[in-house]
């Protein structure tokens, strides 16, 4: 599998850069995880986004999902149809956009579902956001990618990660900025996932423009000495 980061900002863009948004893929199929604010373009740049074997959400929150919005219009002018995962969420003006569109199907995911999309063999579990919000562990080629999307701390989730090739994990803040009821894991936290789950490789993505990315590697790296930043147009081999 090839992991392709199109955005990796939250909640908003750096100066040119793009929210939360991933390409995954194997020799035959793709799945697009989160469409967040700039990664419709990146996504454009390495395929056609409507031949995409569905488009998984982790949540509805705008730095998620903005880009699909004038992806629609795509779709409509191509005359393609995409098949799109995510939690139910009536407060979302977007997810209620996607439910009336016809170039689109709108499939709810629930925790502890199993998902069967080309390639991939796919499981959602529950994440902890202030919205309802999964996160997805995607398995093809003998290989296993685990997103967590938006989460903090949640019970079970180093089994649910426990041996991923690569572990993309969500980790906005600095140690000292995380607290409980907070959002977001910290980036310590996520290191401290990664050795729990015993993970490949830990990528650690979600990341704040205001607060600087050389503290949140500092701090993981004491943990987790090979975990890395997501970067914007990074590729790695799961």
């Amino acid at each position: 599998m090839k992991l392709t980061v199109l955005g990796m900002n939250g909640p908003f863009p750096a100066p040119g850069g793009a929210t939360s948004g991933y390409l995954l893929q194997t020799e035959r199929s793709a799945l697009v995880m989160d469409l967040g604010c700039g990664t419709l373009q990146r996504l454009t740049g390495l395929m056609a986004p409507e031949t995409a074997d569905a488009l998984l959400f982790s949540h509805w929150h705008y730095d998620h999902c903005s880009d699909v919005l004038p992806l629609l219009y795509r779709l409509q002018a191509t005359g393609r149809h995409l098949t799109v995962y995510g939690p139910e969420d009536e407060s979302s003006p977007v997810r209620a956009v996607l439910a009336g569109d016809a170039a689109v199907t709108l499939r709810t995911v629930f925790p502890g579902d199993h998902l069967t999309i080309g390639d991939f063999d796919v499981q959602v579990f529950a994440a902890r956001h202030p919205v309802p919000a999964v996160m997805y562990r995607a398995a093809a080629e003998g290989r296993t990618l685990c997103y967590t999307g938006d989460t903090n701390t949640v019970e079970g989730l180093a089994a649910f990660a426990q041996g991923a090739d690569l572990l993309l994990a969500d980790g906005l803040f600095p140690e000292a900025g995380w607290a409980e009821q907070k959002p977001h894991l910290s980036a310590a936290r996520c290191a401290r996932l990664a050795r729990e789950a015993e993970a490949g490789r830990l990528v650690i993505t979600h990341l704040n423009p205001l607060i600087p990315p050389e503290q949140l590697l500092r701090e993981a790296q004491a943990i987790f000495p090979g975990c890395e930043l997501a970067a914007e147009g990074r590729q790695y081999t799961v």
